[in-house]
């Protein structure tokens, strides 16, 4: 009918411009990262992959070779050992023991570095761990 003469406040203008910003129900859509992929922890679907592994020593072998180096940056980098594996909370030994694990067995694998090993496990893991949760 007659035309607005003086200009709207800024609150006013400001809520419009909110309120017509939004998705559903007025809310602004929310944009999740893509999850990346963690180099310490495999994962049951990154197990199929590997569908011509029959232990987990051949299936970690092709996922994560780092995980069998041995550590440079520890403080005594020439000491001996290896990276040490666990099966749920039972020390197994070195990672040859990962050839008694069948891939079907673990539900997800975690490696820790010499700190957190130690940290987790106790003294003796110079070089990390391997902890293998199984489905029991």
């Amino acid at each position: 009918m007659y035309a607005r003469s003086t200009p709207l406040p800024l609150a006013v203008v400001a809520a419009l411009a909110i309120g017509g910003c939004g998705g559903a129900g007025g809310q602004a859509a929310v944009h999740e990262p893509a999850p990346t992929r963690s180099s310490d922890v495999v994962t049951l679907e990154e197990l199929s992959r590997v569908a011509t592994a029959s232990t987990l020593f051949e299936a970690l072998h092709a996922l994560r070779p780092a995980w069998f180096r041995r550590n440079p940056t520890t403080l005594r980098p020439e000491a001996e050992g290896d990276v040490v594996v666990y099966v749920d909370q039972s020390r197994l030994g070195g990672p040859e023991t990962l050839r008694t694990v069948q891939v079907n067995a673990a539900v997800v694998i975690r490696h820790y570095s010499a700190s957190e090993a130690e940290a987790r496990f106790g003294p003796g893991h110079m070089h990390g761990a391997i902890q293998v949760i199984t489905t029991r």
